[in-house]
């Protein structure tokens, strides 16, 4: 009676073991591909921040340093947009972790 208690015991433990190993390695996942967003998210911002400024290359005047101001002020909050995302990300991975 006792062996059959402890195995019981033994196969629970190795039940709830394995579920939180799948729950961690979804999580670490969803870390993972966030990052890799975040990450590419910072290339595109960068690349259409330059894209924008040689754009405004073609004006001259209070039009191309307004032109400069809005390219940078797009890619300013794309990127506190783009950490903002990555950051809830690695909140939530610790907090399941």
């Amino acid at each position: 009676m006792k062996t059959i208690a402890t195995l019981t015991a033994a196969v629970l433990a190795t039940a709830f073991a394995f579920s939180v190993q799948a729950a961690d390695a979804a999580a670490k996942a969803q870390k993972e591909q966030a990052e890799s967003n975040y990450k590419m998210a910072k290339k595109q911002a960068a690349a259409d921040e330059k894209s924008d400024k040689a754009q405004c290359k073609t004006m001259s005047g209070d039009a191309e340093k307004q032109c400069k101001k809005d390219a940078t002020a797009k890619h300013d909050k794309t990127m506190a947009d783009a950490k903002d995302v990555y950051t809830k990300a690695k909140a939530d991975y610790k907090a399941e972790k």
